[in-house]
């Protein structure tokens, strides 16, 4: 069985197939690695009793890489889910998102890169 990951803030991305990577805190997703199966789904947690998860795809791993969030490039933010958007922007969104004072540098701050193809 795969594991499951939560897309709830690009789920019009995944379900158009357009997201192909996301970038989450460093220290999650430490045993994940290239070949290995997730579902995506909306939301994972704080879901209401008799919720249940709904799921968006299945994907395959095709690379993983911890790097600073500002090496993040316009294409990236499109990879995200996110075209049109500046670096600037995905990376404030991400920082405020992931509980970092506005003011942090994204040079500073270390990102889990995963990248995957739909099955």
């Amino acid at each position: 069985m795969s594991r499951r990951m939560s897309c709830a803030i690009t789920v019009d991305a995944v379900r158009a197939r357009t997201k192909t990577e996301t970038r989450r805190h460093v220290g999650s997703w430490r045993t994940l690695t290239t070949g290995d199966r997730l579902t995506l789904i909306e939301k994972g947690m704080g879901l209401k009793k008799g919720d249940r998860q709904v799921k968006l795809a299945d994907v395959v791993v095709t690379g993983v890489r911890v790097e600073p969030l500002s090496a993040m490039t316009e294409e990236a933010c499109t990879a995200e889910g996110f075209p049109g958007w500046t670096v600037e922007r995905f990376a404030a969104m991400w920082l405020s998102s992931h509980g970092y004072h506005a003011a942090t540098d994204p040079s500073t701050v270390d990102v889990r890169v995963i990248e995957w193809r739909y099955l």
